[in-house]
């Protein structure tokens, strides 16, 4: 099945009918704005909105929806008037060229605007033709009783071209004028909303887009069954549950991503780890154009952060490409300002930086890293898959026993070996003979360590272990190199480090390491602790 129908990148290329009946994520942010814009007469000048989200959340899709609705509403096609402007508008690099474009696009939307750009081009040698040319727009507006809605993606791109003064201009415009309300989209607005000597410093009411939700997915994932007549798709969806939820998880529920992945997930009942690999060769153009953008040194810096996957700390970046500290903390500031990296604070002078979107380093890493970096990818993909596909191991049962049950049947089919031995220890756990049960751990884990067919039993271990308090033995049996635990059982080490990390600074610290692709699992391991306590 292909998905080629659709346009992922491009949603400006799909008919209204398409983009409408395809709309079935960001619903609230819609019903939100429009609503908005139904409510207010625009007597006098409104609050302008700004849509923040990186690139493939559905920050196009948005402005498109918002456009069409007012194009097809009977009260609002009344009064409104839509511009929308896309993403790549090479050729607005002045104030004046803005108005010039709207001003074309008007008369595209409404013969009542033919003739609007000719009126300003007669202008075209003014000194103050730029403030002319908004004059011309917001009197057509006013004689032909209409208000314009000014809907620009890629904000962020219009503005850094423009002069200071002509920032100061449009700000001033958009305070003051009740013809016209702006509605942007932007990948990184902070330069532009959270800098107080920039002209829109606090400026736009803001819109987060954020990752898709568990429901967001299954949603996305039945409409797109539909869009390519897939039968049985709430049944695939079903089946391939922990596949798709891990695939949603290390991803960030970015809406692009996973309309990428849905034919691998629903026609192949494979290993999520093959999905990642297959989507880390579709989304190579896109990150190699971050890295392509990179000074050299940037490049260097970004490296030694993805390839450590966890947060990493300025000193230790300074050692491994021997620079001064001083240096890269200059080029991790303007890194962080172009969202690249995220900075996590480890006191109050001290920080730690790592990639931030998620699956950036995950593809950097299958790309880029060694037989190691692959290794530690896959054990992940396969935790993820394995956890997401369970049912919760909550058990109210007084039967302590009883608790964290699994699936015993798929035990006994398996090594001998394995089952008496883990059976053996997770019976005394339960019975509080704890170092017998501690010491029969290593046994199990040397027969389990060249397989990960048992890692859910071990992992419904580690979990009881933390529900008996025993925090320290489990830490013992983490830092066996023999067994690389904390590689195969990442979420479930920083659970464990959740439970220790008020023993001491170290282990705060490593909590803190947490990346956003963990953070949800993360939770549910430490939720299900304590639902297993005493």
């Amino acid at each position: 099945m292909q998905t080629s129908n659709v346009s992922f990148y491009n949603p400006n290329n799909l008919t209204e009918k398409d983009l409408i009946d395809s709309f079935v994520i960001r619903k609230k942010e819609f019903q939100k704005i429009i609503n908005d814009i139904k409510g207010s007469d625009m007597k006098y000048p409104e609050q302008h909105y700004m849509i923040e989200a990186q690139r493939g959340y559905g920050k196009t899709t948005l402005l498109k929806r918002i456009y069409f609705e007012i194009k097809r509403d009977t009260e609002l096609k009344k009064r409104l008037i839509p511009v929308i402007l896309p993403e790549e508008q090479y050729n607005v690099r002045r104030l004046f060229k803005l108005w010039e474009v709207v001003a074309q696009d008007l008369e595209l939307e409404s013969y009542e605007f033919i003739g609007l750009h000719e009126q300003m081009d007669k202008h075209a040698k003014e000194e103050n033709y730029e403030d002319i040319c908004f004059k011309l727009i917001e009197q057509r507006l006013k004689e032909k009783n209409k208000k314009l809605i000014l809907l620009i993606d890629n904000t962020e791109g219009i503005l850094k071209k423009f002069k200071l003064i002509e920032q100061q201009k449009l700000r001033e415009i958009l305070l003051t004028s009740a013809e016209i309300r702006f509605i942007g989209a932007s990948a990184d607005v902070l330069e532009f909303t959270f800098d107080y000597e920039k002209p829109f410093y606090d400026f736009f009411k803001l819109i987060k887009l954020k990752g898709l939700t568990s429901e967001e997915t299954n949603e996305l994932f039945e409409k797109l069954g539909e869009i390519f007549n897939k039968k049985d798709m709430k049944e695939l969806i079903k089946s391939n549950k922990g596949k798709i939820e891990a695939l949603r998880r290390l991803t960030g529920g970015v809406p692009r991503i996973m309309s990428l992945l849905f034919s691998n997930v629903c026609c192949d009942r494979g290993l999520a780890f093959k999905d990642i690999a297959t989507l880390s060769d579709k989304v190579t153009p896109l990150y190699k154009h971050v890295m392509d953008n990179l000074s050299p040194v940037q490049q260097e810096i970004v490296d030694v952060i993805a390839l450590s996957w966890e947060a990493i700390t300025t000193k230790e970046i300074a050692d491994k490409i021997r620079m001064q500290s001083k240096e890269v903390s200059a080029q991790l500031n303007q890194l962080e300002k172009n969202g690249v990296i995220n900075k996590i604070p480890v006191n109050k002078k001290n920080y730690m930086y790592q990639i931030k979107d998620r699956f950036f380093n995950i593809w950097y890493l299958i790309r880029f890293g060694g037989e190691k970096e692959k290794q530690q990818v896959l054990w992940l993909v396969d935790f993820l898959e394995i956890w997401c596909s369970r049912e919760l191991l909550i058990n109210k049962s007084k039967n302590k026993e009883q608790d964290l049950n699994f699936d015993k049947k798929d035990l006994d089919r398996d090594c001998n070996d394995f089952s008496s031995i883990y059976e053996s220890s997770k019976t005394l756990l339960l019975k509080d003979k704890i170092e017998e049960s501690i010491k029969k751990a290593p046994l199990f884990l040397q027969v389990a360590n060249n397989t990960d067919k048992y890692n859910k039993f071990i992992n419904e271990y580690f979990i009881l272990l933390m529900a008996k308090k025993q925090y320290n033995s489990l830490l013992n049996l983490f830092n066996e190199k023999e067994f690389m635990l904390k590689d195969k059982y990442k979420p479930t080490y920083y659970a464990l480090m959740y439970f220790i990390k008020n023993q001491n600074e170290k282990f705060d610290i490593e909590y803190k390491k947490v990346g956003e692709e963990l953070k949800e699992t993360v939770e549910e391991i430490i939720e299900e602790v304590k639902n297993n306590e005493e």
